[in-house]
């Protein structure tokens, strides 16, 4: 027979079955929470193989553009219910361009088609018949690559009189255009084939090699990769000069990306170096976007680089840029963003926004919105002045951030912070100085897209290429890199650029005149805009 418990030994041990229960209770959601985190982390990892790359949402995007004032003092934010009356805005039809406008500047061969004379005679009367009009019709045909011997002739002479009389013989040599590289097969534009084709298309020099193979040419991937390091250093200067003015500018754009470089001295083969980008700004008088080399992610390359340069640097979290002195670090809402949208793409309900990962995007997406007249339009963001964003940026952004930062450190609290939704609260709340500094000047950009656009190219590339072997192969990738891309944003086509340059460089001692947006290039280097 049990022995009947006492009211303070039952009291006891109700307490302690409690205290057990509370304890299970608070392990049992440790353990939820815990196992939703490594389902997330699934579900991110299956985005990441099998996803679209695209950061946009299918369903409740429309929904953004729908805040109003009224909306703002709601909490939490929710999205709309959906309006099933579908209201299409006014907008102005483009203009179709002409032929003439997008064609114009090609060279034209007519093919002729005529009667013969005795079809010319007019069957009901026998009188000659009078050419009334032409029934035009237009097709583009595209010319393959050719490829010639070009022979420098210099002619030389010798005075024969000179000669007889025992006299010194004197010589007089025609002068030429001087070769690109001594004692080389290479042409301005065959190198400028090479570069364009491996910098700009992503075309590996194997790839090439056997290409060029298939059209009779015999040239080693080997002495490619020579050449391309040798016209790199003909760059150079151009190079050096863009760095000049880069450092002038009040405002930057930077971001990273791993390289593999297999024969560093003392290095490992497998070691990461890295290629840093640096880029102006949206409002800078000149685009210049340039490449740099470094073996390794160290915030004293940044530094090092931008020695000189004093103002607004956009980049993404990475705390090796606070190293760079006399520099105001602008973060980048699109990174954010980004955290918020893993997190809400992770859930069960991707639709459901009254989760910490949908409120958190709905508040980053108002944020876009207050500079975007319609969200799905973001050019439409440059009808806005300088003034206009000043003034949306002090009346409505600053409030907007102030409940953005309050709701973030109090959602923190009660959210596991290896949890997705957790990272992205607690990735804005680490960056909340960068963040905001973009109130500060209207010039400035809510993201560093700009640089990872630009970036971007270097990726693809590298996808095909995979590593460089040297770093000297490494070093000559960056200076094209720069130079193509610098073309690019300055509205040049890249091949026409590179063939002028490398028949201007070694005669013109005045690199101001050879520089991407110079007045002095000529007029056919241009892509026309209509």
């Amino acid at each position: 027979m049990e022995k009947e418990l006492t009211l303070e030994e039952a009291k006891a041990q109700i307490s302690a079955l409690k205290k057990q229960t509370k304890y299970l209770a608070e392990k049992v959601d440790k353990l939820e929470k815990i196992n939703q985190h490594y389902l997330e982390q699934l579900k991110l990892s299956k985005k990441k193989i099998f996803g679209a790359s695209s950061e946009q949402i299918a369903d409740g995007y429309e929904q953004l553009n729908l805040f109003n004032e009224a909306e703002s003092e709601r909490t939490p934010l929710l999205p709309e219910p959906k309006i099933e009356e579908v209201i299409v805005p006014s907008h102005k039809r483009r203009k179709k361009r002409s032929f003439d406008e997008k064609y114009g500047d090609l060279p034209i061969d007519e093919v002729v088609y005529d009667l013969i004379e005795e079809e010319k005679i007019c069957e009901k009367c026998g009188s000659e018949m009078t050419l009334m009009k032409y029934e035009i019709r237009r097709e583009l045909k595209i010319i393959p690559a050719q490829v010639k011997v070009v022979e420098h002739k210099k002619a030389v002479y010798v005075c024969k009189e000179c000669d007889k009389n025992g006299i010194e013989a004197n010589f007089k040599t025609a002068e030429a255009t001087p070769a690109l590289i001594g004692k080389s097969l290479v042409s301005p534009s065959l190198m400028a084939h090479i570069m364009h084709q491996k910098f700009c298309n992503a075309m590996p020099l194997y790839r090439q090699e056997q290409d060029l193979k298939r059209m009779g040419i015999q040239i080693s991937r080997q002495t490619m990769a020579n050449w391309v390091i040798a016209g790199s250093n003909l760059l150079k200067p151009l190079y050096e000069k863009m760095h000049e003015i880069l450092l002038k500018e009040s405002i930057l754009h930077a971001d990273e990306t791993p390289l593999e470089v297999l024969c560093e001295p003392n290095r490992p083969a497998v070691t990461k170096s890295y290629m840093w980008l640096y880029r102006t700004g949206k409002h800078a008088d000149t685009s210049i976007v340039l490449y740099d080399y470094r073996e390794g992610r160290s915030g004293d390359y940044a530094k090092k680089f931008l020695t000189g340069f004093s103002g607004y640097l956009q980049c993404d979290g990475y705390s090796g840029y606070n190293k760079l002195e006399n520099v105001k670090r602008v973060g980048c809402w699109a990174h954010v963003r980004r955290k918020f949208l893993e997190a809400l793409e992770s859930q069960a309900d991707k639709t459901d926004f009254s989760t910490v990962a949908g409120q958190g995007f709905l508040y980053i997406e108002k944020l876009f919105s207050l500079e975007h007249t319609d969200p799905k339009k973001p050019l439409e963001f440059n009808k806005l002045s300088l003034e206009d964003i000043s003034e949306i940026r002090e009346k409505q952004s600053k409030k907007l951030l102030s409940e953005f930062f309050s709701w973030a450190e109090s959602e923190y609290e009660k959210t596991l912070p290896q949890s997705l939704a957790g990272k992205a609260l607690g990735y804005a709340i680490n960056q909340k100085s960068t963040l905001i500094t973009f109130l500060k000047n209207p010039k400035l950009e809510l993201t560093n897209n700009r640089a990872e656009r630009s970036i971007k190219p270097f990726v693809i590339g590298r996808k095909n290429w995979l590593f460089c072997n040297t770093p000297g192969g490494a070093n000559s990738s960056a200076i094209v890199y720069s130079i193509i891309e610098t073309a690019k944003e300055n509205n040049l086509k890249p091949y026409d650029y590179l063939v002028w340059l490398f028949e201007k460089i070694l005669s013109d001692n005045h690199v101001e005149t050879l520089l991407p947006w110079s007045e002095d290039l000529p007029r056919n280097l241009k892509l026309k805009t209509v």
